[in-house]
């Protein structure tokens, strides 16, 4: 019971008195998130072809993508091939949850230190930052 206590005290300190990511802008339709994505297996990221291979195994959803390069990092970057020339999404109605949620911040995300693309519209926001937390 005073453990089940805990708990929710914990949650509800957590979600009160901790920092908040908010999403800030409109899309710019540049296109960038549709040419740079990143696919996680579990908590790593897809790093070579065989690994992708097998997410197309795992979901048929991963056929729309192509492989388009690789980051600095050595993670495989992938171009959905939606997006028509002018990097307009040719099946925008139809578009995946994955598009639908872009830039939704999660925890592997931030952490990982990840941004949105300069040219991106949208900008990633903190509400609280550090210093306050101290006053």
């Amino acid at each position: 019971m005073l453990k089940n206590i805990y708990l929710y005290l914990k949650f509800y300190y957590q979600k009160f008195f901790t920092s908040k990511y908010e999403i800030e802008g409109k899309c710019n339709q540049c296109g960038e998130c549709c040419k740079n994505i990143v696919f996680m297996i579990e908590d790593n990221y897809v790093c070579d072809e065989k690994q992708f291979e097998d997410l197309k195994q795992f979901d048929k959803k991963y056929h729309h993508f192509d492989i388009a390069g690789k980051n600095d990092k050595g993670v495989l970057l992938f171009r959905c091939k939606s997006l028509d020339n002018n990097n307009r999404c040719k099946d925008y109605f139809w578009r995946s949850i994955y598009c639908r949620a872009y830039p939704k911040v999660i925890d592997k995300i931030r952490l990982g230190g990840c941004e949105t693309f300069d040219t991106c519209g949208y900008k990633i926001k903190i509400n609280k930052d550090f210093k306050n937390y101290l006053k």
